[in-house]
């Protein structure tokens, strides 16, 4: 075989490849086949990009078969990518609204410079803030960088291992819960804002869906999430990890109960949250949100940097009509 045969029949390998993992998204294959379909959706914007190559090979080499399959590919991956990268802008705060910023952050349990945060929270000032995998290790030196001091308000909730949770607010907060949900722990509060606004807090952490089993069980904590939306009778955010991209179907489903994704309102283009902390994976997948009833104004958005995590934090400004 020839080195040109060679070429195309990689290109053949590889379009063939994409267009199965495509077709089976187009199919909601991943509700039969949970996992690998669930990392293969999350990482849409990059794992098709081999394609463009392949289309390049069929149009050097007169591939017309080749080229159709690559342009039919290409069209599905632009169509599910580009719009995480459609400008957008913030929305103006209705006159009268409560203003407020909400920060959420993965400390990683075992992160021993969680401390470094700390600079992170002084300079934003969030007036809500909500940090999962708390472990005592991590709630330790956050503590000890003074940056959780002015939060008169609290649930705080460590566990060893990746599940404590917690959020600290300038506002009163009430009615805490810590349901149990598919085996993990979650976390939830009223937060009063004034004295005819309160709306409900999720402290978001689902676990990564890398196995059948823990697949199942991050669509189940999703699935509850939506559930809390389409019940809530107040105003919700949820925020933190969700372990899932807007590629994934259980992320989008719970968005369209009743709640927008501040990056997508403001239009913030490529900002993945994930991976942080590693030079061998860099930053790749967008999994930690901010999500908020129409109740809000998303008035503005942000992504924070490093800390020793393998997330970034994530910041939201809200209006509160």
């Amino acid at each position: 075989m020839t080195g040109r045969e060679l070429l195309v029949a990689a290109a053949w390998l590889v379009t063939a490849a994409l267009a199965i993992i495509a077709v089976g998204r187009l199919v909601h294959l991943d509700d039969a086949i949970t996992w690998p379909y669930t990392v293969a959706n999350a990482l849409t914007p990059l794992l098709y990009l081999p394609v463009y190559a392949a289309l390049a090979v069929g149009f050097a080499l007169r591939r017309g078969r080749l080229m159709m399959l690559c342009g039919l590919v290409a069209v599905a991956h632009l169509f599910w990518a580009v719009p995480e990268l459609f400008p957008g802008g913030p929305e103006n705060a209705p006159q009268g609204s409560a203003r407020l910023r909400v920060m959420a952050a993965n400390l990683l349990y075992h992160n021993a410079e969680a401390g470094r945060l700390g600079d992170q929270i002084r300079h934003a000032s969030p007036d809500v803030l909500v940090l999962v995998e708390l472990s005592p290790l991590t709630l330790t030196k956050l503590r000890d960088s003074g940056a959780l001091a002015d939060y008169r308000y609290s649930e705080v909730h460590p566990q060893e291992g990746a599940f404590g949770a917690a959020v600290f607010s300038r506002f009163p907060l009430s009615d805490a819960a810590t349901p149990e949900v598919a085996g993990y722990s979650s976390l939830r509060a009223t937060v009063r804002v004034d004295e005819r606004r309160s709306f409900v807090v999720h402290a978001v952490h689902t676990i990564a869906p890398t196995s059948g089993e823990y697949a199942r069980a991050w669509r189940d904590q999703l699935d509850h999430l939506r559930t809390e939306v389409e019940a809530s009778r107040l105003p919700v955010v949820l925020a933190g990890d969700f372990n899932a991209t807007r590629d994934n179907r259980p992320l989008r489903e719970l968005i369209s109960a009743g709640v927008r994704d501040a990056h997508d309102v403001v239009g913030a283009g490529w900002t993945p949250t994930w991976n942080a902390s590693m030079f061998a994976v860099p930053p790749i997948a967008r999994i930690d949100h901010i999500l908020a009833s129409p109740a809000f104004a998303i008035t503005g958005y942000q992504i924070g940097s490093e800390f020793g995590s393998d997330h970034k934090p994530v910041l939201a400004d809200l209006a509160m009509r």
